[in-house]
């Protein structure tokens, strides 16, 4: 195994819950790595195209030297459509087909800390990530490839695989006796510092000093957005 960080944190999530905003707010704090999407699997292709590596193993080395801070804490985002996935890369690394789940991370992730980001507005998110999809932007300096159209059918399945999703990380929470930080988007939106701070002190971490916490960017919601929500919310009703 590639050598590993004292600590790690998975920010947890659904596609459009608000995670890149947290992962930037808590990257911003300096202790707790780059929060990147480093198990994704068009971005495992990607870095080890960068990187020059063939195997997971390779892969995982340099995803540890890129996501960890000094301290020695390593950090990651963890979507729920891809998470299966992930767990097969990290079981055919190790050769352990027994363990439970959450055992099995901690074998590769020393002391996993789970933070759980998911929004109260469903509909709101599923209009996000229709419009995203669309236009392909997904986070900050993306850009927009094409312009959004409004799809009814489109925004009510994704809407339902939100809810899917979200009822998936909430069985899997349980199933392992795991208490995830929870992470409402819209309390995050209304007090980024302050819920920034909590999931530090959640991980027994603190901020380094003088550092500012703030995200990227702000939020990528516009007028269409609102427009969409208020279109489909009349069409289900």
């Amino acid at each position: 195994m590639p050598e590993i960080p004292h600590r790690s944190i998975f920010v947890c999530g659904v596609q459009r819950s608000g995670s890149w905003f947290l992962a930037h707010l808590l990257h911003s704090t300096g202790v707790v790595g780059l929060p990147n999407e480093w198990f994704h699997p068009g971005d495992v292709a990607k870095f080890m195209n960068e990187w020059g590596v063939s195997s997971y193993r390779e892969y995982l080395a340099r995803v540890f030297e890129a996501g960890t801070s000094p301290n020695g804490v390593f950090a990651s985002k963890l979507m729920r459509n891809y998470f299966e996935e992930f767990q097969f890369e990290i079981r055919r690394l190790t050769g352990n087909y027994e363990a439970n789940d959450a055992a099995l991370i901690e074998s590769v992730f020393p002391r996993p800390r789970f933070v759980w980001i998911r929004r109260e507005d469903v509909v709101a998110q599923a209009v996000s990530w229709s419009k995203a999809s669309q236009t392909g932007q997904y986070g900050p300096g993306q850009a927009r490839r094409a312009e959004p159209v409004y799809k009814f059918d489109e925004i009510d399945a994704l809407a339902a695989l939100v809810r899917f999703h979200d009822g998936a990380w909430r069985r899997w929470f349980a199933a392992h006796g795991i208490e995830p930080f929870l992470v409402c988007y819209e309390s995050l939106c209304a007090d980024p510092v302050g819920v920034t701070l909590e999931i530090l002190a959640f991980a027994e971490l603190e901020a380094l000093p003088g550092v500012t916490i703030a995200p990227l960017q702000g939020r990528q919601a516009d007028e269409i957005n609102g427009e969409w929500i208020a279109r489909y919310s009349e069409e289900l009703g």
